[in-house]
């Protein structure tokens, strides 16, 4: 009996309600749930059991003494099939109660404890019309419940099922948040090892990356990465560069899973019928996992992941792996395509090279007996055979000159020029660049000054300073409808020295700004198409800037008022 009167009862039990109610962890709302409960019914003892599906979970058991057990078993709900009391409950989803359990049908374990045991009460734990778990309420003494306890039971079940149910809600939405706080942890570094591997340029270098962050993902203690040519796969790379180029069949079941794009798990007991060759580098591991690397839905590589101990792979680990590889792959891709472009470049520049090297030949051969013909080598020529030879040579001289700067592209490009670094005055490199432009500026009446500035000392490869400047100048002298004026100066500009060339040209137009410093880029204006270049000038005057660890910049132009050029370049040694 719960109390004297019916007020006082309910007084109690709403009580019991609200200190029930006042927590959402799961194992404090047990805890309450027995102690209230064991004390409002005035048992001796209680369990309460979750119904999880089709088996009962005992979660724990309060005694009067105090005493909280926690349990755990678990056992199929056929186990009640011998116990008709807790069946009735289960199935009425009312309160059952009369005399004690049938010890004998008891699992061994409850068999002792259920001898002392006089009278039972069976309360389910109900909530949304189902039971979704159990108080079991025990008296020692021979003191039956009775219909009088019917009311304050029911009213308890309810109360502990609503408890309970929200207290597993409030469980399953922490570890839904647990989860997804570690999905975006995980995805977070995910993006930080693809981040790193883009940080890499070489495709050596990324596939190096590649391999650690993938391994220490998944805690791994070897790898390998190979791409996948049918049925077979080719070593790309490995940490030790063992085996690196050599093809190896795909075992069957590695084939249908990569195929689908799903990784593969192994034990060395599936991974039987290693290729000879390849035993003595599987042999130190227990387990496998082979992951693919997929763009667009084509497979272009494989991961292949081995662990010494036989300990599976956590499955949130393999997850995180498969999101770092989908952005591993775009990476991989990318190098490769990145590593074709520079072979390709590469190729091409020598050809360009050896092409050019023996086109100068054969033109500087015709250039010299054009030469000594028109010297009078060979006897005298009639004035008409003397023009058109004059015409030649100076064809063949342009051509030699065309060949010079291409050879000189092809160079700079494949790395093969290699700046000789030297103290050398911007002044005295701007008198001898104007010394040099002298003849030509003559002959369409140009002004150059060169303003009184700062001595400023540049390490830098003369040769290579004297080939920009003067492509500067020619431009200057070119790219004009009138007598040109061109300004020139030397100063220091924020931590390196500079050189400042401006003319009063036709400028460049502004559809042709962003394209001015590519190869062979003519200006489209009419006088620029008008004007004869190969357009590699300043193409290839910013590429040697940039090697002496400078660089060449129009910092302002303006159609029909003329352009000015920077070449920055760091300062000497005071």
């Amino acid at each position: 009996m719960l109390a004297e009167s019916p007020n006082q009862d309910l007084g109690e039990l709403i009580q019991i309600a609200l200190d029930v109610a006042g927590s959402l962890e799961p194992r404090e709302v047990i805890a309450r749930i027995l102690e209230r409960g064991t004390h409002a019914v005035q048992a001796d003892r209680a369990t309460l059991s979750s119904l999880v599906d089709d088996h009962v979970v005992i979660e724990a058991t309060y005694g009067r003494a105090g005493e909280l057990t926690w349990v755990g078993q678990r056992y199929s709900l056929d186990y009640f099939a011998g116990q008709p009391l807790v069946q009735k409950a289960i199935d009425t989803l009312q309160p059952a109660f009369g005399g004690r359990l049938a010890a004998d049908k008891a699992a061994p374990e409850f068999r002792q404890a259920l001898t002392n045991v006089r009278h039972v009460a069976v309360v389910p734990l109900v909530h949304g019309g189902r039971a979704v778990g159990m108080l079991v309420f025990s008296r020692y003494e021979d003191r039956p419940f009775t219909a009088a306890d019917l009311a304050a039971l029911t009213l308890l079940g309810t109360i502990s099922g609503l408890a309970l149910r929200n207290a597993r809600l409030f469980e399953e939405g922490k570890a839904a948040r647990e989860r997804a706080d570690e999905a975006a942890a995980r995805l977070r570094e995910a993006a930080e090892a693809a981040e790193d591997v883009a940080s890499q340029v070489h495709l050596d270098a990324v596939l190096r990356r590649l391999l650690q962050r993938a391994g220490a993902s998944v805690g791994a203690d070897g790898t390998s990465l190979a791409r996948l040519e049918g049925a077979e796969m080719v070593i790309e790379s490995t940490p030790t560069g063992e085996l690196v180029g050599t093809r190896w069949p795909l075992m069957p079941k590695v084939l249908a899973g990569v195929t689908l794009g799903h990784p593969v798990e192994l034990t060395a007991g599936e991974y039987t019928g290693a290729p000879e060759g390849l035993e003595s580098v599987v042999q130190p591991y227990r387990r496998f996992l082979v992951a693919p690397l997929a763009v667009g839905g084509e497979t272009i590589g494989l991961l292949a992941m081995g662990r010494k101990t036989d300990e599976p792979f956590d499955p949130a680990a393999v997850q995180s792996l498969q999101q770092f590889s989908a952005l591993g792959a775009l990476l991989l891709r990318n190098a490769r395509l990145i590593a074709q472009a520079q072979v390709a470049e590469q190729a091409k520049s020598e050809f360009m090279s050896i092409a050019v090297h023996e086109l100068r030949a054969p033109l500087t051969v015709a250039s010299g007996y054009l030469g000594m013909a028109l010297e009078g080598a060979f006897g005298g020529l009639p004035p008409a055979l003397k023009d058109a030879l004059a015409t030649a040579q100076r064809k063949a001289e342009e051509a030699k000159l065309l060949a010079d700067e291409l050879l000189a592209v092809a160079r700079m490009e494949g790395k093969v020029l290699t700046p000789n670094a030297e103290a050398i005055t911007l002044m005295g490199a701007l008198q001898d660049a104007v010394a040099r432009a002298r003849p030509r500026a003559a002959l369409v009446k140009a002004k150059m000054t060169i303003e009184p500035g700062d001595d400023s000392t540049a390490l830098a490869d003369r040769a290579m300073v004297a080939t920009i400047l003067d492509n500067l100048l020619n431009n200057s002298l070119i790219y004009t409808d009138h007598a040109p004026t061109i300004h020139m100066r030397a100063r220091r500009d924020a931590g390196q020295v500079a050189i400042t060339v401006t003319d009063d040209g036709i400028g460049v137009a502004p559809d042709d700004l962003p394209r001015i410093f590519e190869r062979f880029a003519r200006g489209t204006d009419r006088v620029s198409r008008e004007k004869p270049g190969s357009g590699l000038g300043l193409y290839l005057s910013r590429g040697l800037a940039e090697q002496m660890g400078g660089s060449l910049k129009l910092e302002a132009s303006q159609p029909g008022k003329g352009s000015t050029f920077v070449l920055r370049l760091p300062p000497a040694a005071s």
